[in-house]
C-alpha cells in the first residue's frame, strides 16, 4: 500500500506535467486525498502560477499548501477568531517548513531564473526537463512536505492520525 506521502507526490508530480500550474498541482492533490475538492477554489489557485502571475514572487507549491491549510482549517465567518489565529499559526510553521527544505520561498530563487521575463520564461519551459525537475524536485516535494504536515497537525488535533478516506 502507498503511504499518503508518496501519493501526494506522485498526484503533484503528475499534474503539473500534464499541465497544472505549481499551486493547483499541490491544491488538487490534497483536495482529492483530503476529500474537500472544490472547483472554484481550483480555479483561485491559478493567479498563483509562475509566483504569481508569472512574476517569480511566492512559490505556487507553497501558495497551494497555503491555500489547501486554510480550506482544511480556516474560518468562513468573523466570529471564527480561533480558526483564524490557528490558521495564521499553521500557514507560519508551512511556510518555515517550505523555506527550509528549499531555501526560499520565492519561484525565482527555487528556480533559478526569472521567469518574468517572458523570452526567458518560454525558453526555460520549453525544455521539458526543466518541468520534470520542477515536478519532482519541488511540486512533489512539496506535496509530501504539507501531507506530513497536516498530519502532524491531526495527530496533535486528535491524537491520532488524520482520516483520509471519502466517506
Amino acid at each position: 500500500m502507498v503511504s499518503q506521502e508518496t501519493e501526494a507526490f506522485n498526484r503533484a508530480r503528475n499534474y503539473l506535467i500534464e499541465g497544472f500550474n505549481c499551486s493547483q498541482s499541490v491544491l488538487l492533490t490534497m483536495q482529492e486525498l483530503l476529500c474537500i475538492r472544490d472547483d472554484l477554489v481550483l480555479k483561485a489557485a491559478t493567479g498563483f502560477g509562475g509566483g504569481v502571475g508569472n512574476m517569480g514572487f511566492m512559490c505556487g507549491a507553497l501558495a497551494g499548501g497555503i491555500m489547501t491549510i486554510g480550506l482544511k482549517y480556516g474560518r468562513s465567518r468573523l466570529e471564527q477568531k480561533e480558526e483564524k489565529e490557528r490558521t495564521y499559526l499553521y500557514c507560519a510553521e508551512w511556510l518555515r517548513r517550505f523555506t527550509d527544505t528549499f531555501g526560499s520561498g520565492n519561484c525565482r530563487d527555487i528556480l533559478k531564473v526569472d521567469i518574468s521575463d517572458p523570452q526567458r520564461r518560454k525558453e526555460y519551459w520549453d525544455v521539458p526537463e526543466h518541468r520534470e525537475k520542477c515536478a519532482n524536485d519541488t511540486v512533489g516535494v512539496a506535496a509530501r512536505l504539507l501531507m506530513q504536515y497536516l498530519e502532524e497537525i491531526e495527530a496533535e488535533r486528535k491524537n491520532g492520525s488524520m482520516d483520509t478516506s471519502c466517506a
